[in-house]
């Protein structure tokens, strides 16, 4: 279990509105016709799953003259405008105006604005502007959290579930994942629920199913394709319910979710219930095909050769 957290720099540089990591969808890969989602292998969504698919909500970008706006409510020292400025000076090219940045958020960090504090464990984990540092970055993150900014519970979560700069913890990481779940956070509630799913009690076990389907409902795509992967092979301690997973990928790959269009083909080209629409299945793998998905395009490749 505890590889399923993607790496947490990738979380964080999202805080930093950067694109230092571009999204991963599942990995998949071309069966031979007669396999069934009953093989281990069969499914094509690639297992453990990554936290990091990029489902998180990314700060809107600010406009070119708003660093003006917040300038002098800065220089007075008020720690929410030296946070505006400090983040629109951090997200530049400019080394001179990203030290200023850290600068900026640091003396807002000083005032416990906590997500002056959020933002500086970002730069820590990948060293914009500051030395790099992953044990520096937790400390920071936990302040956040402590000061109770919601988005820094789910990115301690992870670091503690990694073990990034701190000892790995997976107690204190399923802790992390439900308050950012309390607060209303669908990469919470997935990630919360991943974990209590591998859980042996049955009630922590169907508490993580109902906080996965939640995650679902609020529109997490990852949670998604997992949800539907279990129904689909009968792993993950769920039963075999292939009805289930076409129900779950069926509504966003309708609405155009590549990976979900993949997913889909394969159950119907391999599920033990869909023996008479194998033909659809190449219909939603070259769906998938047209809006780039790649295994979807190897595919195709491949049954070309």
């Amino acid at each position: 279990m505890m590889d399923r957290v993607g790496p947490v720099a990738t979380i964080l540089a999202l805080a930093l509105a950067t694109a230092m990591a571009g999204p991963r969808g599942p990995g998949v890969t071309a069966k031979p016709s007669g396999r069934t989602l009953s093989d281990p292998d069969a499914m094509p969504l690639e297992l453990p799953v990554d936290f990091s698919r990029p489902e998180r909500q990314q700060m809107t970008a600010e406009p070119a003259n708003a660093g003006s706006e917040y300038f002098e409510a800065a220089v007075r020292g008020e720690a929410w405008a030296q946070t505006k400025l400090g983040k629109i000076y951090v997200t530049t090219n400019d080394p001179e105006r990203q030290q200023r940045g850290v600068e900026l958020l640091r003396q807002a960090g000083a005032q416990n604005d906590a997500e002056a504090i959020y933002l500086l464990a970002g730069l820590s984990a990948e060293g914009v502007g500051v030395e790099q540092s992953d044990v520096e970055a937790f400390q920071q993150m936990k302040r956040a959290a402590e000061l109770g900014f919601a988005e820094a519970h789910f990115a301690l979560g992870t670091m503690y579930f990694e073990g990034t700069g701190t000892t790995q913890d997976q107690g204190e990481a399923l802790a992390s994942f439900r308050r950012a779940a309390e607060s209303g956070s669908k990469e919470g509630m997935f990630a919360a629920g991943d974990l209590m799913l591998s859980q042996p009690d049955p009630e922590m076990r169907a508490e993580g199913l109902a906080l996965v389907n939640r995650a679902i409902e609020s529109g997490h795509i990852w949670a998604t394709l997992v949800l539907a992967t279990a129904y689909g092979r009968g792993s993950n301690g769920l039963p075999k319910d292939e009805a289930k997973a076409e129900a779950l990928l069926r509504p966003p790959a309708e609405r155009g979710d590549a990976d979900c269009q993949m997913v889909l083909a394969s159950l119907y080209k391999f599920g033990d219930m869909f023996a008479d629409r194998r033909d659809e299945a190449q219909l939603w793998l070259q769906r998938a095909a047209d809006q780039g998905q790649p295994k979807a395009l190897e595919i195709l490749r491949w049954e070309a050769k």
